[in-house]
């Protein structure tokens, strides 16, 4: 399950990212003079989405631990299970922080936000739900695909969001991933 989250996670990141830099672009190639942004050609936008650090370290990382195997996953395998936990907790606290601090700005970005934070997770899930029972899943592993579906990106997705497209408002995809969907996937999403 882990794999099928990595593999779920490189293309949708992917698209997000590519939706955002070529509207950044196409808005600054409108006005110039109001995004204080230039507008950048398609070429560059696309080789800076398939060389960004979060997708070389996602895709890496599948390369790796195909190559090594179980054997050797088993020399790193406290590393990952001690110290990678610890760090992804702070860096989790510091993601719902940053998200906290910008909660006002919900009310710009409008009831869509929010609706949309709250349905998709519902789609999703159920369209993960039922392609799993399709693939012959458990019930267990078809709660497991719904609950994957129905997930915002918490981890690798707004690190890649800031690095590749750092005029983006971090206000909004903090706040719809951290702040809306991830409660509500937790207290409604997975028992739906």
């Amino acid at each position: 399950m882990p794999t099928l989250l990595t593999l779920l996670e490189i293309p949708g990141i992917q698209i997000a990212l590519a939706i955002g830099a070529f509207q950044m672009s196409a808005a600054a190639k409108a006005n110039p003079d109001d995004t204080g942004q230039t507008a950048r050609p398609i070429r560059e936008i696309i080789h800076e989405l398939l060389t960004s650090r979060s997708m070389l370290l996602l895709v890496g990382g599948l390369i790796i631990g195909t190559a090594v195997g179980e054997t050797g996953w088993k020399p790193v395998q406290p590393v990952f299970e001690g110290l990678f936990k610890g760090l992804l907790t702070i860096f989790l606290l510091e993601m719902g922080l940053a998200a906290g601090n910008r909660l006002g700005d919900l009310k710009q970005a409008g009831l869509f936000l929010l609706g949309f934070g709250l349905l998709m997770p519902i789609v999703h899930g159920t369209v993960g739900a039922y392609l799993g029972s399709l693939a012959g899943l458990s019930v267990g592993g078809c709660t497991v695909l719904a609950a994957m579906a129905a997930s915002a990106s918490y981890i690798a997705a707004p690190p890649a969001v800031r690095m590749t497209l750092p005029e983006a408002n971090p206000t909004f995809y903090l706040t719809a991933a951290l702040a809306i969907t991830f409660p509500f996937n937790l207290i409604a999403g997975i028992p739906i």
